[in-house]
């Protein structure tokens, strides 16, 4: 009896403790949902450009496609649970202003570096956020499978691509050797007596694995009750559509050598993918049924973790009820508020400066090459020029500059398309990172490029950037300076340099030529104001 009398009094101790402490008001139902229905079109209002970039990724690109299905599933998710939500009471929680305050900090760090994937971060994270700030943590803990389903939604996984080709290539030569088909492989290129193919990145199978583990997670979640059981079944949706892709190259290449080369290309190809890819998830699916548990009532820890929050005290000292509501609704609208001003300074900043082709001792001074035999293909500068040089010692070389302003949020110096050579006219053999050494000894990584072009001609392109008087090679570091540089008010830009030469023989002898300029070279190229200046 001791024991059930202490038991009892630390009970009533600690319920005197929680009715004492202040907590978030409660909410009715209706008004906690119009609440919610009002911050996500706030949210999408604010954030708009990433919202936009979020929809063009889905409509364009065949990958993340399944993103606009998401939501509607979590609703739907959270719909079937409607029951038992009815019984909790939303009171909104100040853990959700602060996720919204950090998320907007990563927002505003992503606009002025122009990251794409973290503003489509963001944007998908807001929405939890939102149901969290508005509706608590209670409900939140109810919500955890649809809130945290929304997260497919983000057009991520792009780095799994080479992985998933080189796996691709190296199953599907591993099954024409079993096979007894004679093969010749080189990386991504696959050759049999009937014809060649590619494993290109469409073939990396990416999008099945993708659509096979959105699939399986919901199906884990609504037939299994264990945790081990949905834990295994999400495993096989996530091995078995890479080994299918693997039997199914092999079997788009057995096809065509059967038929010798009719079938399984083009358009043949396609259908059978996904076909292939449709019987799989079926058979997955079949199977997975045999063991299904949806009859079974929900766990007693689940229905305890739903009710944790209801059990609270109900007679604690609640704060206004538009306190925390007033308070999300001010740290929504900062981040935004905070890139309008930056643009603002950083448009009246820019404009007016330009990149100076430097004078370097023991070459020539710059002249401007109006028809270069070669161009770096890069998307939109506000400035670029080349020019030529010509060494005592009768060495040529050219340098260009492109030249982008930061008067926008990012720029266009790194994103997807561009590319040092173009394909048709100049071709690459090779591309690798490189140090080079510049006045004084000190060591500079830079990316070297081999190219061949017209006549056989052969050409290597040294290229790096320079943002914030900063010289890198790496995007990565090219992106958080960008940031940094819109952040602090630099006004130089951002440029791509490279300097590039001929060569007849070997590369090693446009290296000798690139290295002799560079080691002459002053470190940096000066951005200049200029009132006046052409492009």
């Amino acid at each position: 009896m001791t024991t059930s009398i202490s038991t009892s009094a630390e009970n009533t101790s600690a319920a005197s403790a929680a009715s004492a402490a202040p907590r978030t008001p409660d909410l009715s139902w209706p008004l906690a949902l119009g609440l919610l229905v009002a911050g996500m079109g706030a949210m999408v209002l604010l954030y708009w450009p990433s919202v936009q970039k979020l929809v063009h990724i889905w409509l364009n690109s065949d990958t993340y496609a399944h993103g606009m299905v998401i939501l509607p599933i979590s609703l739907f998710l959270a719909w079937r649970m409607r029951h038992q939500l009815a019984a909790l009471t939303p009171r909104p929680s100040y853990l959700g202003i602060l996720l919204i305050a950090a998320l907007g900090l990563g927002w505003t760090l992503a606009r002025a570096a122009d990251v794409t994937v973290v503003q489509t971060f963001v944007v998908v994270a807001m929405v939890p956020t939102l149901v969290i700030t508005v509706l608590g943590l209670g409900i939140s803990r109810a919500l955890t499978f649809p809130l945290a389903y929304i997260f497919f939604a983000w057009p991520v996984g792009s780095f799994l691509v080479p992985i998933l080709q080189d796996y691709t290539a190296w199953f599907t030569v591993l099954m024409l050797r079993l096979t007894g088909l004679p093969v010749y492989a080189e990386g991504y290129y696959i050759s049999i007596p009937a014809g060649d193919f590619v494993v290109a990145e469409v073939c990396s199978g990416i999008r099945y694995l993708i659509a096979s583990v959105a699939l399986g997670l919901v199906y884990a979640y609504l037939i299994y009750r264990s945790l081990w059981r949905r834990l295994v079944f999400t495993a096989f949706a996530i091995v078995i559509p890479i080994v299918a892709n693997g039997l199914r190259a092999y079997g788009i290449i057995m096809i065509a050598h059967w038929t010798d080369m009719e079938h399984a290309v083009g358009v043949d190809h396609l259908i059978y993918g996904w076909l292939f890819f449709g019987v799989v998830m079926f058979l997955l699916f079949w199977v997975g049924s045999l063991f299904r548990e949806d009859d079974l009532p929900q766990p007693e820890d689940q229905r305890r973790a739903m009710m944790k929050d209801e059990m609270s005290p109900s007679k604690a000292a609640a704060s206004p009820v538009f306190l925390p509501l007033t308070l999300a609704a001010v740290v929504l609208v900062m981040a935004p508020l905070a890139e309008l001003g930056i643009n603002q300074r950083m448009a009246a900043l820019a404009g007016d400066r330009y990149p100076a082709a430097p004078q370097v001792m023991g070459w020539t001074a710059p002249r401007q090459d109006e028809t270069p035999a070669w161009q770096p293909r890069f998307a939109e500068p506000d400035y670029q020029s080349q020019h030529a040089y010509r060494s005592e010692n009768g060495h040529e070389l050219a340098l260009h500059v492109l030249h982008y302003h930061h008067d926008q949020p990012g720029t266009d110096l790194i994103t997807h398309g561009n590319r040092i050579y173009d394909g048709q006219t100049w071709r690459r053999v090779s591309n690798s990172g490189r140090t080079v050494t510049l006045p004084g000894g000190e060591q500079h990584g830079v990316r070297e490029t081999i190219l061949r072009g017209p006549g056989d001609r052969g050409r290597i392109v040294w290229h790096w950037y320079q943002v914030a008087d900063r010289p890198t090679a790496r995007p990565i570091e090219v992106k958080l300076l960008e940031a940094w540089a819109r952040l602090s008010g630099h006004r130089d830009g951002s440029l791509l340099v490279a300097v590039t030469t001929e060569f007849q023989l070997t590369p090693d002898e446009g290296r000798v030529v690139l290295q002799e300029f560079l080691i002459r070279m002053p470190g940096l190229i000066d951005v200049e104001y200029r009132p006046e200046s052409g492009s």
